[in-house]
Order: C-alpha cells, then sequence, then structure tokens
C-alpha cells in the first residue's frame, strides 16, 4: 500500500456547510446585545438599589462590543502565531459557560464581569470565523460568504431580539433569555469534525510570503473607513424606534414593522454589492456613502413616518453595501499568513463602530438640538465622504480596480 506524505496529499476543499458553520458562529456575537436588550428594564428594576445601576445595567449590553473592538487585532495576531481551530473551539466553550452565568449570579458586578469574559470569547469566534472564510474561500466563494455574514446577521439579530423578548416574560424573568447562551455549546462538535487548520498551498508560495512586512498604513486607512462606514451601519438598527417615535409613531407593533422594513435594507445593500463586485471599488463606494447622505437626508427633511422608514430603508442599504466591501477589499490586500491580523483590524473597527455609535449620535444630537438634526450632521458627514472619494476618482487617486480582480489576482489595489 502506498502511503502519501502530508506535502503529497490533495488538499482539503471547503463546501456550503463548512461555510454555513463559519457564519452561524459569527452570529453569537450579533446575538450578545440583542437578546437582552428587551429585558433590561427589568434588571435595571431589579437592581434599583445599587449605585449607578442604569450605568452598570447599560455596561452590561455593550459591554461585550467593546471587548470585541478592544481585542480582536489582538486575537488577530495570535492566530496568525498559533493556529486558528483550538483557539476557536475554546472561545465557543468560554461564551457557552460565561454567557449562562448570569442566570445564577446575584451581583450586577460579577454579572459585567460575566459579559466582559464573553466579549473576548465573541472577539475571537468572529475573529477566527471571518479569517477561517478568507483561508478557506476564494475569489467570488469568498465574496459571497462575508457577504452573507453581514446580511444574514441582521436578520438573526431581529429573531433574537423576539425571543430575547418572549423569555424576559417567563417565571424568571429578565435572566431566562441567557440560558440561550448555552446552545453555543451545540457548534463544538462541528467545529471539531469539519473545521481543520488550514495551510499554504505550495511551499513555493508560503516562503516569500512569510517575509513580507504587514502593509500597517493600508490596512490601518481602511480601518479608519471601517469605523466610520460602521458608526454609519449602526444608526438605523439603533435609532430607527427614537426616529418614528419623533414623527409621533407610538404604537409597540407599528414601531416593530417600520423597524423591520427598515432594516431590511441592510440584507437588500449586502445583495447589490454581491452582484455589483466587478464594479471599481471607488464606484461602489460613492454609491455606498451616497445612499447614506440620501437616506439621511430624507430622514431629516421629511416629516411622515413613512417618508422616515424609506429613508431608512436608503440609508440601510448604503451600510449593507459599504461594510461587505469595505471587509473584502480588507481581506483581499494581504496573503495568507496575514489574514488574521487583518480579520482582527477589521472587526476591531466594526465592533468599535458599534460601541461608539449611539454614543456619537447622541452627542451629535446635544449640539444640534435633537435627534432629527444629528441626522442632518450625518447626511452631510457621507455626502462628503462620497464626494471625497469622487474627487479622487477624478483624480485618478484611490483604488480603480474591483473587489473580484483583487480577490483573484491577490494584488494590490491602487
Amino acid at each position: 500500500m502506498t502511503h502519501l506524505s502530508p506535502e503529497a496529499r490533495p488538499a482539503r476543499v471547503a463546501g456550503a456547510r463548512h461555510g454555513w458553520l463559519l457564519m452561524a458562529s459569527c452570529w453569537l456575537s450579533s446575538t450578545g446585545a440583542v437578546l437582552i436588550a428587551p429585558v433590561l428594564p427589568q434588571m435595571r428594576h431589579d437592581y434599583a438599589g445599587v449605585p449607578h445601576a442604569d450605568v452598570l445595567t447599560l455596561i452590561v449590553l455593550v459591554i461585550p462590543a467593546l471587548m470585541i473592538a478592544l481585542f480582536s487585532p489582538l486575537v488577530g495576531s495570535l492566530v496568525d502565531a498559533f493556529g486558528r481551530k483550538r483557539l476557536y473551539l475554546a472561545a465557543v466553550a468560554i461564551y457557552a459557560v460565561a454567557g449562562v452565568l448570569p442566570f445564577w449570579l446575584t451581583s450586577l458586578y460579577a454579572i459585567v464581569a460575566a459579559r466582559a469574559v464573553i466579549g473576548l470569547a465573541e472577539a475571537a469566534i468572529v475573529t477566527i470565523a471571518t479569517a477561517l472564510v478568507a483561508n478557506y474561500f476564494s475569489g467570488m466563494r469568498r465574496q459571497k460568504w462575508l457577504t452573507m455574514q453581514h446580511a444574514s446577521a441582521s436578520v438573526v439579530a431581529a429573531l433574537m431580539f423576539a425571543v430575547g423578548g418572549g423569555l424576559g416574560s417567563l417565571a424568571a424573568g429578565w435572566r431566562t433569555p441567557f440560558l440561550v447562551y448555552g446552545c453555543a455549546i451545540l457548534f463544538l462538535p462541528f467545529i471539531a469534525v469539519m473545521i481543520w487548520e488550514p495551510g499554504e498551498k505550495t511551499h513555493v508560495e508560503h516562503a516569500p510570503v512569510q517575509t513580507l512586512p504587514f502593509p500597517w498604513r493600508e490596512i490601518g486607512l481602511l480601518c479608519l473607513l471601517i469605523l466610520f462606514a460602521s458608526v454609519m451601519f449602526f444608526v438605523v438598527p439603533v435609532q430607527i424606534s427614537f426616529l418614528l417615535s419623533e414623527r409621533g409613531v407610538t404604537a409597540p407593533a407599528i414601531l416593530g414593522f417600520g423597524g423591520a422594513i427598515a432594516n431590511a435594507g441592510i440584507p437588500v445593500g449586502s445583495f447589490a454589492f454581491h452582484r455589483l463586485a466587478r464594479w471599481p471599488i471607488n464606484r461602489l463606494l460613492v454609491i455606498a456613502f451616497g445612499l447614506l447622505a440620501l437616506g439621511f437626508f430624507v430622514i431629516a427633511s421629511c416629516t411622515g413616518a413613512n417618508a422616515t422608514v424609506a429613508g431608512a430603508f436608503l440609508a440601510a442599504a448604503g451600510a449593507g453595501m459599504a461594510l461587505p466591501l469595505l471587509g473584502t477589499w480588507t481581506l483581499a490586500r494581504v496573503p495568507f499568513a496575514q489574514s488574521g491580523r487583518a480579520t482582527g483590524g477589521y472587526m476591531g473597527s466594526f465592533f468599535l463602530g458599534n460601541f461608539l455609535s449611539p454614543l456619537i449620535v447622541e452627542s451629535v444630537a446635544r449640539f444640534a438640538g435633537g435627534l432629527i438634526q444629528a441626522v442632518a450632521w450625518l447626511a452631510v458627514a457621507c455626502a462628503g465622504t462620497a464626494v471625497a472619494v469622487l474627487i479622487l476618482t477624478l483624480a485618478k487617486r484611490g483604488p480603480s480596480g474591483s473587489v473580484h480582480a483583487a480577490q483573484v489576482n491577490r494584488v494590490p489595489l491602487g
């Protein structure tokens, strides 16, 4: 019998089941906040006697996103240095254990600590899963799964919001939704069986890649743009109920229906990017930030609730186009050996935007005189970004190639 050396064995090929597993594990981070958001008032009521309970319960909600933002770059470096699978398994296990602890914890400070641990686990999960998508898939297949990751996360988040609210009405009250985190343990056998440690395809490719310096300047500039886009991305999901309330809508059912229509723009924008990935990056950036500006302008200038929902839909579509475009572009600019660090930078920027978005909107609202006026200023910021990209394009500066070409050729765009 002939035995093949490891170098001679055929490379493993990832299929749809691997893509779904990696994408589904990223949903763990998107459910982290929305699952308990509906029960925060109950938690705040129970801990009313604790000093600064209002602030601490808010921290319970947002601290996982902050931990992802802070530690995703570090996780990315660890992934590049020590591998992916073992850290992936450990992170999911920690997520499941730390996630259910608040069901039994009585101290609000202990709950905050448990939520911080969840954030660390989420930082590892989303960084590794996204890096593995970049490692397992190439070209249009990689673009497909990165696009679906953003599009599906918004749908799953909406479902988890409803689940959290329903569970919060059970006998255990606000503690019940925390038990859902334990379901993450179901991912472990699938990860153990289906996931493998990726490697370079050839030794010829491997040698020069290891000596390439990491493009800190290029990836850093992209991360700043991702941070800006992420702040805008979360305006509609976080603020739509408040915007509709400003227009006189108070019925919870109508608020929920209007929010669902507005947030549907996110998967629509992601699908549009997937279909237009062969277009030049600069053109897609102008369209994405132009849609954001147009949507925010409609919200700020029209007084009807229907127009507000329509404007929010347009803004969400622009954000849904911008984030997968920037994420795919970032991963296309680095070789395999640097994909973990690039993914960490991307995820860190994205979740820092998640954390900062409501704080920035509130600060602008105080300066401008209200939430609607703040949205008008956001429209100006997005329009200025679209115009800046357009000027760079006319001056033949900036990215003139397409994301599709960058993924196929693995060459810098400029």
